[in-house]
């Protein structure tokens, strides 16, 4: 395990105890999460190193890297990733003035959304580092899959928008990535960012069972104002925030199991989440987040 010495936001050298989770994915063990005096931040603490991660994501429990129904919430998550595919495609393409373009799908996992660009006539890549979800991939896509490593290889000032869906919350190497991510990036290219939001209703009535900590897998755990600090670091700014919405009603079913609750319960506070976010904005479970860069560079 890693101990970090430092915020990965503002670097700051004192953070305090926030909560312990438990991976009721994988391995049944708890983890604990942080908060830096600083800024507030929140990241797991520690952490598995880099040669113990990969295990952590090693099992059918763990669906985004699988491409089978092994329970109905499993046959729930690829249905609405389905109904989502043409939402984000029509997304991707109002950022781009003469759409197709060239898109960068970092975290690709087993690339439903890149196949489904590339089908629309998109120049996509993608970068994945499970070398199980490569494989899925390329049997079930066609698809060649590099591991993110690969993004060092790829040319400055290139593609018109960069996704990461649920991704930069597993990212090791924070600052690094995120450099990397704003080079590749066309001057004029738009960062579509989704994570899970720590400060919605339902992460606050979950509390450590909330399962979007989905601690170890999870290292960085944001808010809004998290997002934007992150981001302003790397001289880039966000220009919008929308809900996802529908996250809500999946992540409360995934946490109602954690608990041995009531499934029937997760629909209400999902429903309760969202309303709150309408009534009072930017507080939806999961957000989404379009990021340019402030200046040319």
């Amino acid at each position: 395990m890693d101990d970090l010495d430092h915020c990965p936001l503002c670097h700051g050298t004192h953070h305090r105890p926030f909560t312990t989770c438990r991976d009721h994915t994988v391995s049944g063990r708890s983890f604990d999460l942080v908060e830096c005096t600083a800024c507030g931040f929140r990241f797991t603490n520690p952490r598995p190193s880099s040669d113990e991660i990969g295990r952590y994501y090693d099992s059918e429990g763990y669906t985004p890297h699988q491409d089978t129904s092994q329970n109905v919430i499993d046959t729930l998550y690829r249905w609405v990733r389905l109904y989502t595919l043409r939402s984000k495609r029509r997304l991707v393409a109002s950022l781009v003035d003469s759409p197709p373009g060239r898109l960068l799908d970092f975290g690709c996992g087993t690339g439903e959304f890149l196949a489904h660009c590339r089908s629309q006539g998109w120049a996509a890549c993608g970068l994945e580092p499970d070398e199980k979800a490569q494989e899925v991939a390329a049997a079930t896509h066609g698809l060649t899959v590099e591991p993110p490593e690969h993004i060092h290889d790829l040319p400055s000032d290139h593609f018109d928008v960069i996704t990461l869906w649920h991704v930069l919350e597993h990212v090791p190497k924070l600052s690094d990535t995120i450099a990397e991510l704003r080079r590749t990036l066309a001057p004029t290219g738009t960062l579509v960012v989704a994570v899970p939001n720590c400060a919605s209703l339902d992460a606050q009535y979950y509390g450590a069972d909330w399962a979007a900590y989905d601690v170890p897998r999870h290292l960085y755990h944001f808010r809004p104002p998290d997002v934007r600090r992150l981001f302003n670091r790397h001289g880039m700014a966000v220009t919008d925030v929308r809900p996802m919405r529908l996250d809500a009603f999946y992540v409360s079913l995934l946490s109602e199991q954690s608990r041995d609750g009531w499934l029937l319960r997760a629909p209400v506070v999902a429903a309760l989440s969202v309303l709150w976010n309408a009534a009072y904005g930017r507080h939806s479970s999961a957000q989404l987040y379009l990021i340019r860069g402030e200046s040319p560079r």
